[in-house]
């Protein structure tokens, strides 16, 4: 396939996904991205308080676009699509109170770090039992370039960004919205840090921790220390949401997290991901994931394996203001990312920066076991993040005695001009758990008791022809 196909291949792939765009383009006000921002600068000395603290607040006009998803692409993902649109429909006339508040967290190596956390409440009384409940929801910002941070995108709107801030965040941002419509105030955090250090696990779970502490603790928005918490997250958004799940015993135990939703999560394991698109059609993706990496760890040694023109494919990735479709596209169809390296016969896997890289980032590897319910979702035809790091994951957490609810999505693999184009999938596949997976937090919130499908023997696949393990998620 040639690259100006597979390119516009791929932009038509997103925009149908994401419905883009039936409506027209709405004049709107500039917004600053984040680096020529003041509001995300934190002030002197913030780095001796607690974790969790907030450093300065804003009230925020959210200029997300809707309708997201048109009626007629929605019933082409067939029942599942379909079931998103009364969920659409409240979202689009839903007042909400929105707020950003930038807090004190910590790194990968817990250094202190200033992050963004956007908080969005319902107008309306919480008219459910106890108080209103928090969705802690981690977007797929999936980049290496702050342009691409939800709480930018929150505010500049989906048209109000360029072409090459295309991004798939821009379709998961839309199902971490639904929450809104069950009542529930929802936090998405900027949990790759100032310096965009994307794949970093416990930057994540720290960033995602402490974004919920500073939600709590502002008192604007009407929660408090004892609200119950979910986490929910897909893709990158799932990594994040999956590693806050397993240090919130050791980081912030006392936050009442009562489940997770963790969706193909890209940190389950990183090898697994990693293999899978190297030398396919989304090995653009590479480049990016390495610098992210790299910036959380200097001290894996990247740039003394990489050779000169694999050091100068590193510098372009980092240095372009560009999200992850535009960056995948980019970087499409240079080959596997090992003939970058000084040791181009040894997966970068095997290799020595690997071996700081991938097992320190990936849950498959962690000694932490999550304490809270979990829904580990995926579809088993996932090309992009294969459902091998999520059985892994889910086998390890029921052999130490966790509670884990096992749901597969079964989506035939399309077909591009004869090349499979495992992405499509993983896309279609968050909207199918969207609704289970909100449901399962639901259930949480009042205090059901979950299904477990461990012990670790069960062997995870659809049942009975149907398209959900469990439609009706516990």
């Amino acid at each position: 396939m040639k690259k100006a196909s597979f390119m516009a291949g791929a932009l038509a792939l997103v925009f149908t996904l994401t419905g883009a765009i039936t409506s027209s383009v709405r004049a709107q006000t500039i917004v600053p991205p984040p680096n020529s921002d003041p509001f995300y600068v934190p002030p002197t000395g913030y780095s001796s308080l607690p974790n969790g603290m907030i450093l300065s607040d804003r009230t925020i006009n959210a200029e997300y676009l809707l309708p997201f998803l048109s009626t007629n692409v929605t019933n082409q993902l067939g029942s599942a699509g379909a079931a998103l649109l009364p969920a659409i429909s409240t979202l689009q006339n839903l007042k909400i109170n929105a707020y950003q508040v930038l807090y004190k967290s910590t790194d990968s190596n817990n250094q202190p770090v200033a992050e963004v956390v956007t908080i969005l409440v319902p107008q309306e009384t919480w008219s459910g039992s106890g108080t209103r409940p928090l969705v802690a929801f981690e977007s797929a910002e999936d980049s290496v370039s702050n342009i691409c941070e939800p709480s930018y995108t929150l505010r500049a709107g989906l048209l109000g960004q360029p072409a090459s801030q295309a991004s798939g965040s821009q379709l998961d941002m839309l199902l971490g919205l639904i929450p809104l419509t069950e009542g529930y105030a929802v936090a998405i955090a900027d949990y790759e840090g100032p310096q965009s250090e994307w794949l970093a696990g416990a930057q994540a779970g720290h960033a995602v921790l402490d974004g919920i502490r500073a939600a709590l603790h502002y008192a604007p928005d009407g929660l408090s220390s004892t609200t119950p918490v979910g986490l929910s997250g897909y893709s990158g958004g799932g990594g994040a949401a999956g590693w806050a799940a397993a240090l919130r015993q050791v980081y912030a135990p006392e936050l009442n997290i009562v489940g997770a939703t963790v969706g193909a999560a890209s940190n389950s394991d990183l090898s697994v991901v990693y293999k899978a698109n190297d030398g396919t059609l989304e090995e653009g993706i590479l480049p990016q994931a390495v610098v992210g990496l790299s910036r959380a760890y200097p001290n894996a040694g990247v740039a003394q394996y990489f050779n000169a023109a694999g050091n100068q494919l590193l510098a372009a990735a980092a240095n372009q203001n560009q999200c992850l479709i535009t960056q995948a596209i980019t970087f499409a169809f240079d080959g596997p990312l090992e003939n970058y390296t000084i040791n181009p016969s040894v997966n970068l896997v095997d290799s020595p920066p690997g071996g700081i890289l991938f097992p320190a980032n990936s849950l498959v590897d962690q000694p932490l076991v999550p304490d809270m319910p979990i829904l580990n979702y995926n579809d088993e035809f996932d090309g992009f993040v294969p459902v091998t790091g999520d059985n892994e994951v889910a086998l390890k957490y029921c052999k130490a005695g966790a509670n884990v609810e096992v749901m597969r999505t079964s989506t035939p693999l399309p077909f591009s001009n004869g090349t499979p184009v495992g992405v499509a999938v993983h896309g279609i596949a968050a909207i199918e758990g969207a609704l289970p997976a909100l449901h399962y937090l639901t259930n949480r919130f009042k205090g059901l008791p979950p299904r477990n499908d461990c012990p670790y023997s069960v062997l995870w696949s659809v049942n009975d022809g149907m398209p959900y393990h469990a439609l009706n998620t516990q």
